[in-house]
C-alpha cells in the first residue's frame, strides 16, 4: 500500500464510513483524557482543599495511590460486562449504555463530595470505558474497509487527544485560580462527547456481522450495500463485487464456527491456533503498564520536582503541550498502521520506549537522586520524556487498543477483547498501586527497571507477532490457522492477496483441500461457499 492511496478513492460507501465512526469516535479511547485530566486535577490545591485536606501536605499516600488504580479496576469489571451485552443486546446498545455510564461518573467527579464519592465516580468511569472502548473498537474493525481498518480503528484515539488538549487547555488556565469552578469546568468537559454519543447513536447501523451471527441475514446484507456498495433490486439487496465476496468469507467463518462450536468458551484454548490467538491477544495489552507512564501519569509534579522543575504552573503546562504533541501523533500513527503494518509499529514504540526510559534512569540516578541541582538536566529529562510519549501515542497507542478486536473471530471478538482487557487493567492496576511506594524506593532505577520490560517486550513481539494489515477480517482467519480460515480461504478462492510475515515458530495447519479445490473448478465465491457450507 502506497502512502497516499488511503487519501483517494472517495466513493459514497467510504464517505459513509468515515462520517459513521467519526461520529462514534466520540466514545474517545479512555485513556487520553484520563492522563491529561484526571491525572492533572489531582495535583490542584483547590481540589484538594476542596476534599478537605491540606494542599501543602496533599492527599495521604494510602489513599491517593487509590485514584488511579480504580479506574483500571473498573474498567476490568467494565470490559467483562460489556463482552456479555455485545453478544447478546449487540454493539449499539453497548455503547448508548457506556455513554449513559459517562455522563455519571461525570457529574460524580464534578461534585467531588468527598474522597469516597471521587472512588465510587472513578469505579463508574472506569466501567463505561469498559463498554466504550470494546463497543467502538469491535464495531470498527467489523464495518472497517481493510485498507484502512488500522487508520479508522484509531479515530477514537484522534478524538479522545483532541478533548484531553481542550480540558488540559483549561487545567492550565484555571491552575492560577484558587476557586473550584476551573477544575469542574475541565472534568465537565466529558459531558460533551458522551451526550453527542447518545445522540448519534440512533442513527448508526449495527454491524453486519453481529447481524449474521443472530440469523438477520438480509439486514446484514442491507448494512453491507450501505459500508461496501450495493443496491436493492425487486426487493432483493444486490450486492456490488467487493462487498459480496466479503459477504461468503464472512459467511464461511461465522457459519462454520457456529456448527463447529468454535463460538465456544473451550475455543480460546481448545487448539494450537486458539492457543496462539488468545497469547497475541492478551501478551498485546499488557505492555502498555510498564512504560513508566504509572509514574508520570498520577505522580508527575513528584518526579518533575526531582528534575527541578517545582513552577506548578510550568508543570501544567508541559502536560498541555504534551496532549498537542499526542493530537498529531494519534492521527500520524493511526494513518502508519495500514502503511508499515500493526508489528512494525509496536516494535517502533516499544522499542523507543526502552531507549528513552534508559536515559531518563541515567540522569536521574547520576544526578537527581543524589540532590544535585542542575536545570539543564532537568530540561534534558523533560524532553526525552515528552518525546518518548510523543512517539509512544504514534506508534503503540493506536495498535493496542485495535489488535484484540482485529484477530478474534466473530463469535469469539466481544469475549477474547474482554479477556485481554482483564490482563490490560489488571496490570495496570498492580502497575499504578505500586508506582508511588516503587518510585519512591527506587527513585532512578524505576525507569531502568521498566527499560528492561520493555526490551523483553520488544523481543517477544518480535518472534512471535504476525502481521496482519491489508487484510479482511476473515483474512486474519488464515494467519492463524483456524478450520475457519480453510473455509474462508475456499470462498475466496483466488482472490485472497494474504501472504503475511510469520512468527519464525509457526506455520499455519496444513491446508485441506475439498473436492472443488482438487477439481480446480472455479466457480464463483458465492457458489464455492455455498457448497462447502451445505
Amino acid at each position: 500500500m502506497k502512502w497516499s492511496d488511503n487519501l483517494r478513492h472517495w466513493d459514497r460507501c467510504k464517505v459513509y464510513r468515515y462520517v459513521i465512526l467519526l461520529a462514534l469516535s466520540l466514545s474517545g479511547d479512555g485513556w487520553s483524557y484520563e492522563a491529561s485530566v484526571i491525572a492533572s486535577i489531582i495535583q490542584m490545591p483547590s481540589w484538594i482543599t476542596h476534599l478537605g485536606y491540606d494542599p501543602a501536605v496533599g492527599i495521604p499516600d494510602n489513599k491517593n495511590q487509590w485514584i488511579g488504580p480504580v479506574y483500571s479496576l473498573g474498567q476490568l469489571v467494565g470490559g467483562l460486562i460489556a463482552s456479555f451485552f455485545l453478544d447478546d443486546l449487540g454493539r449499539k446498545p453497548t455503547m448508548v449504555i457506556g455513554a449513559i455510564l459517562m455522563e455519571l461518573s461525570t457529574a460524580l467527579l464534578v461534585w467531588s463530595g468527598s474522597f469516597g464519592i471521587v472512588i465510587a465516580a472513578r469505579v463508574i468511569e472506569g466501567v463505561s470505558i469498559g463498554f466504550l472502548l470494546l463497543g467502538y473498537q469491535i464495531y470498527a474493525v467489523e464495518i472497517a474497509a481493510k485498507e484502512d481498518r488500522g487508520f479508522v480503528s484509531s479515530f477514537s484515539l484522534m478524538t479522545g487527544n483532541f478533548f484531553g488538549l481542550l480540558a488540559a487547555g483549561l487545567v492550565y488556565g484555571v491552575s492560577y485560580s484558587s476557586s473550584n469552578t476551573g477544575w469542574r469546568a475541565a472534568l465537565g468537559i466529558t459531558f460533551i462527547p458522551a451526550t453527542l454519543l447518545l445522540v448519534v447513536l440512533p442513527w448508526v447501523p449495527e454491524s453486519p456481522r453481529y447481524l449474521f451471527e443472530k440469523g438477520k441475514d438480509r439486514e446484514c446484507r442491507k448494512v453491507l450495500s450501505k459500508l461496501h456498495g450495493g443496491h436493492v433490486y425487486e426487493g432483493e439487496v444486490v450486492l456490488s463485487e467487493a462487498a459480496e465476496v466479503e459477504y461468503e468469507a464472512m459467511r464461511a467463518a461465522i457459519s462454520w464456527d457456529q456448527t463447529h462450536g468454535q463460538d465456544k468458551w473451550s475455543a480460546f484454548y481448545k487448539t494450537k491456533a486458539a492457543r496462539y490467538r488468545s497469547f497475541v491477544a492478551i501478551s498485546s495489552q499488557c505492555w502498555w503498564a510498564w512504560n513508566g507512564g504509572s509514574v508520570f501519569t498520577y505522580y508527575y509534579t513528584q518526579v518533575f520536582s526531582a528534575a527541578g522543575i517545582t513552577d506548578p504552573h510550568l508543570q501544567f503546562g508541559i502536560s498541555g503541550i504534551q496532549n498537542a504533541t499526542w493530537c498529531v501523533g494519534g492521527i500520524v500513527g493511526g494513518y502508519l498502521l495500514d502503511i508499515w503494518g500493526r508489528r512494525t509499529n509496536y516494535l517502533i514504540g516499544i522499542g523507543q520506549a526502552a531507549v528513552m526510559l534508559v536515559i531518563q534512569g541515567a540522569i536521574t540516578i547520576g544526578i537527581f537522586d543524589k540532590g544535585i541541582v542542575n536545570k539543564s538536566a532537568g530540561a534534558g529529562f523533560v524532553s526525552v520524556y515528552l518525546i518518548q510519549w510523543f512517539l509512544w501515542v504514534t506508534f503503540f497507542s493506536p495498535v493496542v487498543n485495535m489488535l484484540p478486536a482485529e484477530i478474534y473471530s466473530a463469535g469469539l471478538r466481544a469475549r477474547g477483547y474482554a479477556i485481554a482487557n482483564v490482563f490490560s487493567m489488571g496490570m495496570g492496576f498492580a502497575t499504578q498501586y505500586s508506582a508511588l511506594p516503587m518510585y519512591r524506593h527506587m527513585h532512578g532505577w524505576t525507569w531502568i527497571f521498566f527499560a528492561g520490560v520493555m526490551t523483553f517486550a520488544w523481543l517477544v513481539i518480535y518472534f512471535t507477532y504476525p502481521e496482519t494489515k491489508g487484510m479482511t477480517l476473515e483474512e486474519v482467519e488464515v494467519v492463524f490457522g483456524t478450520g475457519a480460515g480453510q473455509r474462508v480461504k475456499a470462498a475466496l478462492g483466488k482472490s485472497s492477496p494474504v501472504d503475511p510475515m510469520m512468527p519464525v515458530h509457526f506455520r499455519p495447519n496444513e491446508v485441506i483441500e475439498d473436492e472443488n479445490d482438487k477439481a480446480g473448478l472455479k466457480e464463483s465465491p458465492r457458489e464455492r461457499t455455498r457448497e462447502i457450507l451445505v
